[in-house]
């Protein structure tokens, strides 16, 4: 595929940026059912106001349920490495013998969304504002809550296109 802007193989920029090693997060969205996506792109925005952003493809369940206002809230799970198996699930990349949320490790915060208790952290927003660019949309939330829940676990990463842990 060709980039006609800059003549740049698309390809070659995904294997560029397969060279970043990133922590592997879920974000949840409540619901009924409730929805969750493996999302690497999360990073602090601002202290004061606390924020957040995530980037999500157009194609996602995830990036229409905010477009479409079916959520304004959202909660992101950083996953350890024990966790591989619910990043593999929300990333449609492997098969896990049953959903997360069906399993019994999710808790429910006051805003409704969903964390995975055993994340080594989950950090709880209200959707904030958004930037709607090329095939997917930055978004950001504003931070309601934050919890370290397990400092001693390894974090899950993604690398050159395999998972780790550090």
């Amino acid at each position: 595929m060709e980039n006609n802007i800059n003549n740049m193989d698309i390809k070659d920029f995904r294997g560029v940026m397969g060279n970043f090693i990133a922590g592997v997060t879920v974000v949840t969205l409540p619901g009924d059912p409730p929805h969750g996506i493996t999302v690497n792109s999360f990073t602090s925005v601002s202290l004061e106001p606390t924020l957040i952003s995530i980037c999500l493809d157009h194609n996602s369940e995830a990036y229409k349920r905010l477009k479409e206002g079916m959520n304004d809230t959202f909660c992101i799970n950083i996953l350890a490495a024990d966790q591989k198996w619910i990043g593999e699930y929300f990333a449609n990349m492997g098969e896990a013998e049953e959903n997360p949320f069906e399993e019994s490790i999710t808790k429910v915060l006051p805003t409704g969304s969903l964390y995975f208790e055993n994340s080594i952290a989950y950090v709880d927003c209200s959707l904030y504002d958004n930037v709607e660019e090329g095939d997917h949309t930055v978004y950001m939330g504003k931070v309601k809550d934050a919890k370290l829940l397990r400092s001693e676990a390894e974090v899950l990463t993604y690398f050159r296109g395999k998972w780790g842990s550090v």
